[in-house]
């Protein structure tokens, strides 16, 4: 079999299998400016990796839910490689590259998807889990019920209507994310959790719209224009660690940071660090322990603006009970724990450039920041008696988060959310689940690690 990759709708290259290895081959001729990955460059020898496809090629291939979900409907057309499984999804996927069959055609026709009408709709498990069913040909990683809604053209604006050339690909500006029963209203914690950060207009933030049940997220995408056109490439940390996806968690941050900051153009360098920081300090506020390496990446149009994305993917873990014992995901300095005292402190300074008081001041600013949105949450809530106990467990969660980072020689002068907890009537945080859950069976946490004897 051998898989036609396009870039940005033009194709340059072949994917294939060769013995035990998988190979990309630039046609000759190709721009350089149209390569693959940034671990790929067009050159004339091929590109090999041994036994499993590239990781660039890994890194949006459908995980957990929609990889079932995919199986099932797909099964005739899959021969147990990843190989098989790109060339059903890879047409329709997130950044500027798409892979088909050899001869075939990026995109698939699917009934559009009007999102306006999802944000209003009763979106049950089973509604859900039906939309997931309908729209599931697409490339998109992540263990969460997710997919990516085909064109409503209804929603593109009238200035972006004009005509598009031959090789262009018109694809979703939305990705559509929902709940299940181990994460209730996940849309609602994600929503509110990304705004502490959103809310400071200090670094992007992907946008996103709660559904009015508060179960589902629709993310808008930032790898394409108004018109859904594809304009960004987009590869993770993961993939640029030479990882395969279920490794995410398997390095540290230390790693994670190297293996970007190695592209990004030396005129944007400090700018970018500080929102590596901005990302990493949020997670510790809001209790984020999914913060693995497929969740920090870089886009670009060209090898001169490879910058980090804008930062999504931000959930209270805490608020699960099943997942409140779990510390960050990637360590830092060796450790695991969200009592980190100086050690954020001297990473932001030693790996970032970040002072110590450029530090504390980011450090207070998102925490007054979860101040305000910990109050929009508890008024939420007041309107919405389905969200009460995920919102009583979010600002507990940020609560801890706040009193982690900051001095406790100074802390009794600043702000925090017990005076709004006590004034809506919250109980105490459920206790945690004793036990962790792997990934066997989590949408969201890390394998935990066995020590070697």
């Amino acid at each position: 079999m051998k898989l036609d990759v396009q870039v940005s709708g033009k194709t340059t290259a072949q994917l294939y299998r060769e013995r035990d290895e998988y190979v990309l081959k630039y046609f000759p001729d190709t721009n350089p400016a149209d390569f693959v990955s940034l671990t790929m460059p067009v050159r004339e020898e091929p590109w090999r990796w041994p036994r499993d496809l590239h990781p660039f090629f890994r890194q949006n291939l459908p995980e957990g839910y929609l990889l079932n979900i995919i199986r099932e409907k797909f099964g005739a057309l899959l021969d147990g490689t990843d190989l098989s499984l790109l060339a059903v999804v890879g047409g329709m996927g997130i950044g500027r590259v798409t892979v088909t069959p050899e001869g075939g055609k990026p995109g698939a026709a699917l009934e559009p998807l009007q999102v306006e009408h999802l944000l209003k709709a009763d979106n049950t498990s089973e509604h859900f889990a039906a939309l997931v069913r309908r729209y599931a040909r697409a490339s998109i990683s992540g263990m969460v019920p997710k997919f990516i809604a085909p064109p409503d053209t209804s929603l593109i604006p009238a200035d972006a209507s004009a005509p598009l050339s031959k090789p262009t690909l018109r694809t979703s500006r939305y990705i559509i994310k929902g709940s299940d029963d181990n994460t209730p209203y996940l849309g609602f914690n994600e929503f509110y959790t990304m705004r502490v950060l959103e809310l400071l207009n200090v670094v992007p933030v992907a946008k996103t719209h709660m559904s009015d049940d508060g179960r589902v997220l629709v993310v808008e995408r930032f790898d394409v224009d108004e018109r859904g056109i594809p304009t960004h490439g987009l590869e993770d940390a993961c993939a640029l660690l030479g990882l395969p996806p279920h490794e995410k968690y398997a390095t540290t941050t230390e790693k994670a940071l190297n293996a970007t900051r190695a592209y990004l153009p030396a005129a944007q360098l400090r700018a970018q660090l500080e929102q590596f920081g901005w990302h990493l300090l949020t997670n510790y506020v809001v209790r984020n322990a999914d913060c693995h390496t497929k969740n920090i990446a870089l886009y670009y149009t060209a090898l001169a603006d490879v910058r980090y994305t804008p930062v999504y993917d931000i959930v209270t873990t805490q608020a699960y009970p099943r997942y409140a014992n779990s510390p960050p995901s990637l360590s830092i300095d060796g450790r695991q724990t969200w009592a980190a005292g100086k050690t954020l402190e001297r990473f932001f300074n030693a790996r970032l450039g970040i002072t110590p008081r450029r530090y504390a001041e980011m450090v207070e600013r998102l925490c007054e920041s979860a101040v305000t949105v910990g109050a929009e949450v508890i008024e939420a809530a007041k309107n919405e008696p389905r969200w009460r106990s995920v919102a009583r467990q979010m600002v507990h969660a940020w609560n801890e988060g706040m009193s982690s980072l900051r001095d406790p020689k100074r802390a009794a002068k600043f702000r925090g959310l017990d005076a709004a907890i006590a004034a809506a009537g919250f109980s105490g945080p459920e206790p945690a689940e004793p036990s962790r859950v792997t990934i066997g069976r989590s949408e969201l946490l890390p394998v935990p690690r066995r020590k070697r004897k």
